[in-house]
């Protein structure tokens, strides 16, 4: 049976459809709530590391945050490794890459809600991504980026934001979130008010329509992108 240790970092950014795939599969999954009391176990002992999103930046403080880097700076590279969002920006700074609120022509640039992304040469031909289309839709809730860690591919991209998913050796960060449900949607539509409408033209009730209308894709899209990250 495999197991896999989950970072997260806030209460409402939990596994969701990472757990589902888990719960499906036979797959022990051990959640560290960075957010509270924690120890973090030995990473080696499992079969993969997934580091979830937050609200917060690399660049800043929070719960838990010298705790998991220095996991993630002593295992990347040797045990598997997939970062969601905030995870995988945690995954290039780990890697020596610069994070930073993302900023477009002088202007504060977020991605919220639905976009279509597309692969690189390099995605093509990335195990992450075998099975996806050379364009498909992804929900981002994001106000920063990275800059592309030395050694690592870039496998997705965007027009608004070009640094959306990239490896380095069994590492993977993707700056878009694969395991979010309509229910989660709704709630961060919710408790992220404030920042999303901030600098963003926030319309959430097209953003919660297309949750529910994209939610079949996006139930296959995070078990296709589990199976191919746990086969690598």
């Amino acid at each position: 049976m495999k197991k896999i240790l989950v970072f997260q970092h806030i209460k409402r950014e939990h596994p969701s459809l990472v757990a589902e795939y888990a719960a499906e599969r036979g797959i022990t999954l051990d959640i560290i709530p960075l957010y509270d009391t924690h120890t973090i176990p030995k990473v080696s002992d499992y079969d993969a590391l997934v580091v979830l999103g937050g609200s917060m930046g690399v660049y800043e403080e929070y719960p838990g945050k010298v705790d998991e880097l220095s996991a993630i700076s002593a295992h990347i590279g040797t045990v598997p490794m997939l970062g969601i969002c905030l995870g995988a920006q945690l995954l290039a700074h780990a890697l020596g890459a610069k994070v930073y609120p993302y900023f477009k022509e002088g202007k504060r640039c977020k991605e919220i809600g639905y976009y279509d992304v597309q692969l690189t040469p390099e995605g093509v031909q990335s195990p992450l991504f075998q099975g996806f289309a050379h364009t498909f839709p992804v929900l981002q809730w994001h106000g920063d980026t990275f800059d592309m860690p030395e050694g690592a591919a870039l496998l997705v991209t965007d027009a608004t934001c070009p640094h959306q998913a990239f490896s380095w050796k069994n590492a993977y960060g993707v700056q878009f979130h694969v395991e979010a449900t309509p229910e989660i949607v709704s709630d961060w539509l919710h408790e992220d008010r404030e920042w999303a409408s901030a600098d963003f033209s926030l319309n959430d009730r097209a953003i919660a329509e297309r949750a529910q209308l994209l939610a079949p894709a996006m139930h296959e899209q995070c078990y296709r992108l589990m199976d191919n990250f746990l086969s690598v």
